[in-house]
């Protein structure tokens, strides 16, 4: 079972960013899966790994794309990210030290990507509509 579905709901509008949150989606669905069939720590630790690595490269392409269409909501959307990214390292810090994932740390994956995706990003995906910026 997917902890998570894409759905249109989650398009912003920049096929590039969709490509990459499809990516933490299906990252975070074969974590999922290894969560739901209790593999040991040594199973899942890489896909817990390219997570975290590809988030962070995620965060720092998309502000770039955000100052390339001098999106005025960046500064905001940075501190967003970073907040994101401090409680995802007290996450990966207590799955570490634990050697073990928890639904709790899902329920977080599920609640940043719904609503930060829908909440946040679709901005700077309507902030070029406005502005008839192609994409």
């Amino acid at each position: 079972m997917a902890l998570m579905d894409w759905s249109d709901k989650l398009d912003v509008g920049v096929d590039n960013m969709n490509h990459q949150h499809k990516k933490i989606l299906s990252l975070m669905n074969n974590l999922y899966e290894a969560f739901e069939q209790n593999k040991e720590f040594d199973q899942f630790i890489s896909i817990l790994d390219e997570l975290k690595d590809f988030t962070i490269k995620h965060f720092a392409e998309e502000e770039a794309y955000m100052e390339s269409i001098n999106f005025e909501g960046i500064q905001v959307h940075k501190g967003i990210h970073q907040q994101l990214l401090e409680k995802f390292t007290s996450n990966y810090q207590t799955i570490t030290s634990e050697r073990k994932l928890t639904q709790e740390f899902f329920d977080f994956l599920k609640f940043w990507l719904s609503s930060h995706i829908q909440g946040i990003d679709i901005k700077y995906g309507k902030g070029l509509v406005n502005k008839n910026v192609a994409v």
